[in-house]
C-alpha cells in the first residue's frame, strides 16, 4: 500500500513514517519545513528529514506548499492512507 504523510520532518509524521515503513508500505512524505519559517534555525527539521532517509527503506521525500498544482496532485495518486 502507498502511503502519503504529511508533515512527514515532524515529531508525529517521522513516527508516521517509520511505521508504516517497518510495515513494508511505500511512504510518501510531504513536509515543508515551516517550522524554520516560524521558529527560525532551532525549529528546523531537516535534520530529521535526514535521519527518515537513513533508517527507513521505502520512504520517498517530497517538498510541498499549501497550493496545489498538477506536481503536486501526483504525490495523492494511488494512495490509500493520508
Amino acid at each position: 500500500m502507498k502511503v502519503l504523510v504529511t508533515g512527514s520532518s515532524g515529531l508525529i509524521g517521522s513516527e508516521t513514517v517509520e511505521h508504516f515503513d517497518r510495515q513494508g508500505h511505500e511512504v510518501v512524505g510531504v513536509n515543508n519545513n515551516m517550522r524554520r519559517v516560524f521558529f527560525g534555525p532551532a525549529g528546523d527539521t531537516l535534520w530529521n528529514l535526514e535521519r527518515l532517509k537513513t533508517v527507513t527503506k521505502r520512504f520517498t521525500t517530497r517538498h510541498w506548499t499549501f497550493a496545489i498544482d498538477r506536481a503536486s496532485k501526483s504525490c495523492f495518486e494511488g494512495s490509500a492512507l493520508i
